[in-house]
């Protein structure tokens, strides 16, 4: 079998390899179009669900409920006690 551009452009080649650049530059294109208006997006969102506001203590500390506390300290202790066990 002889290697030659004949048997690229009997196999359409060419055509083949032109159409899958236009898919992937058209697809790129279409991703940097999403990422550069995603800002103005977001900015449209925010105006129909605005962000709820926090309520802060005096000292600008969120205040969060005694029960916040204790279930995020039982987190804490219930993975470290885990990868403790892991690693013996």
């Amino acid at each position: 079998m002889l290697h030659s551009w004949q048997n690229v452009v009997n196999a359409n080649g060419v055509t083949i390899s032109l159409v899958g650049m236009a898919i992937v530059f058209s697809s790129l294109a279409l991703i940097t179009t999403i990422i550069s208006w995603t800002p103005v997006l977001l900015k449209l969102v925010n105006r129909v669900f605005p962000e709820a506001e926090i309520k802060q203590g005096e000292n600008g500390v969120k205040k969060v409920s005694e029960t916040d506390v204790v279930a995020a300290i039982s987190a804490v202790l219930c993975h470290t006690a885990q990868s403790t066990n892991k690693q013996m």
